[in-house]
């Protein structure tokens, strides 16, 4: 069998298999014949090379637009009667419905074709060139603005009979004027028309042409393989779609929905899009005229209530989305495309409450989803603040790079001079339920809870302290989920108790489930993990990965759900059934590279692995000059010169730790805002005696000596012979060893204890003097 050499849509290879006469049993097409254009091999020249670029794309020219009028309509003629009504379809018609004629119910004249030919001339103004398109409302024309010397686009309405044609139009002249956004087609003019006696039966809108290349259109020319889609542009196409329903949604004290959003009502026209066909735009709540919806796209409630809403509108956009990312190129590394596939999701959901809360929102979380898909192609955008997470102040993780106390040598037991000098594995600095419970990113305060000024820092607000609720004013969701913050912070089971009736008291308040569920669950997961940690057991993590999970499919244009999935995951283990430790954080990583939690997420997963390589490696892709990027460096450098934790190959090698060394000093007194970290001199002692304990270990287990092997596959105890046989290299090590110590002794001289303690150390490793 030979396999077909295209490629599918998605940029996957096609897979599927030759028939005998050459053609593909999946795609359809020969062997040998065209397909689908190449892809270049680099994710980062996949999509755009900026953040919500569009290619340009020019309209045709106008002669090649125009469409043959007496073609077949894509539309269900009805009566222009409101009494009669009927669609002319059987019982009432049989085979081809002319285009224009009398109703064979009660006999009122209709006409479907172009009212408007070619010369016709509007108020002395506009030549008609010719119809271009119709739409479920209108014909459209392409015509000449002879005193402007530049084309135009004309609507008029389908059915040049309909009994609500003057008021139809008016409804649309209204709204246009109405709305103006650089995303919405603009209207130019109004051109009022009448018949014989002077009475005005309609009219005609002049608006900008913007071109036929609609996104129905491009859909077309990818199907064809003329052209490539990729997912940045869809999810830009989505973004700039919203923009025009934010405005629309939110214009002052007037809310309009648009009602029949689908691909080929919307223009890619040059290097953006035009939303244009508003003649089914209306007044949320507004029932007449009835507005025009597509069956496909609009939303399970609208077909029994006819009323389009916001949700609607949205559902609209999902559904959009979904059609134009079938034709996309979706091979994204990690997480990108699910992200945009959960923010359709939601989009989509048959319970309108369950929705975005608005346009706003879900341009939010398209934005967000867009700006991880390229991230994870490699790409760099400028960084944007979130509108639902404050960033935390503390770093998750940040043991693995932080210069070790002196308790790490104090809480060592005494040890003699024949035992082999095995130094202790790194501790990789895994953060416990309580610390991921603190120092997750805090979610910001509802902007409509009635208590939400209280918590600008203007107002004296102080997140470390238990805040009462306001007699006199409504409850305050955000006053009980501050304070379950606070008790989560204190240690024992009572307060822990305390945390939860706050939050019970939280979810007992009325307000809008879509701004609070998240909220919500993310608090339930943070009382899980707390739990986990007084109790020490390790499965509230388990419910806590499940509360978060349903913050991520709020939010899945968040980060913050990513990151603390990530950190349950890495203590439970990855679930077949959801995303990766490692995917989650990539993703984090990807899209903010400062963020040094992420980064010493993904550097533990690599020692778990035993890969000190790419532990190293993706600790140094921290970006320099930010505040993490010393925990990184440092973690970086422990991990080169360490004894890894677990069986296998746990020693570095010799030469490695040298090289650790030796950037270790480069470090040392480097002057304050420096891009490099600045090591003090006592910090650099401590690192330079971790380092040379790890060094002697990974000599001392390389040297050739006889004797049962000892802890960690190194040799057994030693004798006085063996010390006095010790090998240059070794004996090097120990005396530089014996010196690091008595230098860290005589900084504790103070401290009997810890002096005696060191002291002791200094002896066990000295290397033998007496032959």
């Amino acid at each position: 069998m030979t396999t077909c050499p295209h490629r599918r849509f998605s940029g996957a290879p096609c897979g599927g298999t030759l028939l005998a006469g050459g053609h593909c049993a999946v795609c359809g097409r020969a062997q040998d014949g065209p397909g689908l254009p190449a892809l270049p091999d680099d994710p980062r020249e996949h999509g755009p090379r900026a953040l919500l670029a569009l290619p340009e794309r020019e309209p045709r020219p106008a002669a090649e637009r125009l469409v043959r009028p007496e073609a077949p309509l894509r539309v269900r003629m009805s009566c222009s009667s409101a009494d009669c009504g009927i669609t002319f379809a059987p019982p009432y018609t049989e085979g081809p419905v002319p285009s224009r004629g009398f109703c064979p119910a009660c006999g009122e004249r209709y006409s479907y074709r172009p009212e408007l030919a070619e010369g016709d001339l509007l108020r002395d103004q506009y030549r008609i060139m010719g119809p271009i398109a119709h739409g479920g409302q209108g014909w459209v024309y392409l015509a000449e603005d002879t005193h402007l010397g530049d084309v135009v686009a004309v609507k008029g309405l389908l059915n040049r009979y309909e009994h609500d044609g003057v008021r139809l139009a008016d409804v649309e002249r209204r709204n246009l004027v109405a709305i103006r956004h650089p995303r919405i087609v603009q209207i130019r003019d109004f051109v009022a028309r009448g018949d014989g006696s002077g009475t005005v039966t309609g009219g005609y809108i002049v608006m900008d042409d913007v071109g036929d290349g609609t996104l129905a259109a491009v859909v077309e020319e990818v199907r064809r393989g003329e052209a490539v889609l990729d997912i940045e542009h869809v999810a830009t196409y989505g973004c700039q779609i919203l923009e025009a329903f934010v405005h629309l949604h939110a214009d002052g004290e007037r809310v309009f929905v648009y009602g029949d959003m689908k691909p080929s009502n919307v223009v890619h026209h040059r290097d953006g899009v035009k939303v244009i066909d508003l003649g089914g735009m209306r007044e949320q709540g507004q029932t007449q005229p009835p507005a025009h919806v597509t069956p496909d796209y609009m939303a399970p409630e609208t077909g029994t209530t006819a009323v389009p809403t916001v949700a609607h509108d949205l559902h609209t956009v999902g559904v959009t989305l979904r059609e134009l990312a079938r034709w996309a190129v979706t091979e994204v590394p990690g997480l990108g495309a699910a992200s945009f596939e959960r923010v359709v999701d939601r989009a989509v959901r048959t319970d309108p409450g369950r929705r975005f809360t608005d346009a706003r929102e879900m341009l939010g979380q398209l934005r967000g989803a867009l700006r991880e898909i390229r991230a994870l192609r490699g790409k760099s955008d400028p960084p944007e603040p979130s509108d639902y997470f404050r960033p935390s102040t503390r770093l998750l993780g940040a043991r693995l790079g932080t210069v070790p106390g002196i308790e790490h040598w104090l809480g060592r037991p005494r040890r003699d001079r024949y035992e082999p000098p095995v130094a202790p594995a790194l501790d990789p600095g895994a953060p416990t339920p309580t610390e991921i419970a603190a120092c997750l990113p805090v979610p910001r305060p509802y902007p409509g809870d009635p208590q939400a000024a209280r918590f600008e820092v203007s107002s004296g607000y102080d997140p470390g302290r238990l805040l009462r609720q306001e007699g006199e004013k409504p409850r305050s969701v955000e006053i009980c989920l501050h304070n379950v913050r606070v008790l989560l912070g204190r240690d024992t089971r009572q307060d822990l108790d305390r945390a939860q009736e706050e939050l019970d008291t939280a979810d007992s308040v009325p307000g809008p489930s879509a701004v609070r569920r998240w909220r919500l669950e993310w608090h339930r997961a943070l009382l899980a993990l707390r739990a986990a940690g007084l109790d020490g057991d390790p499965r509230p993590v388990a419910d806590a990965k499940a509360h978060f999970t349903r913050v991520h499919l709020e939010l899945p244009g968040e980060y913050a759900p990513k990151l603390a999935l990530a950190y349950c995951a890495e203590r439970l283990g990855d679930d077949a059934a959801g995303p990766t430790a490692r995917e989650l954080y990539e993703a984090v990583f990807a899209r903010n590279p400062a963020h040094g939690g992420a980064a010493l997420g993904l550097a533990r997963l690599a020692l778990r692995a035993r890969d000190r390589r790419a532990a190293v490696d993706v600790l140094g892709r921290v970006r320099p000059g930010t505040l993490d990027h010393t925990v990184a460096r440092i973690a970086a450098l422990r991990i080169r010169a360490a004894r890894l934790p677990g069986d296998g190959d746990p020693l570095p090698v010799p030469a490695e730790v040298d090289a650790a060394l030796a950037e270790l000093a480069g470090l040392v007194g480097r002057r304050p805002g420096a891009v490099e970290p600045s090591l003090s001199e006592d910090e650099a002692l401590r690192l330079r005696t971790e380092f040379h304990e790890w060094k002697l270990d990974a000599v001392h287990h390389l040297g050739d000596r006889p004797g049962p092997a000892g802890p960690g596959g190194g040799r057994g105890r030693l004798d006085a012979r063996a010390l006095r046989r010790l090998s240059a290299p070794e004996r090097v090590l120990r005396e530089q060893l014996e010196s690091l110590y008595a230098r860290l002794a005589a900084h504790h001289q103070e401290e009997p204890a810890a002096h005696e303690h060191l002291v002791d150390l200094l002896h066990a490793v000295r290397p033998q003097t007496v032959f």
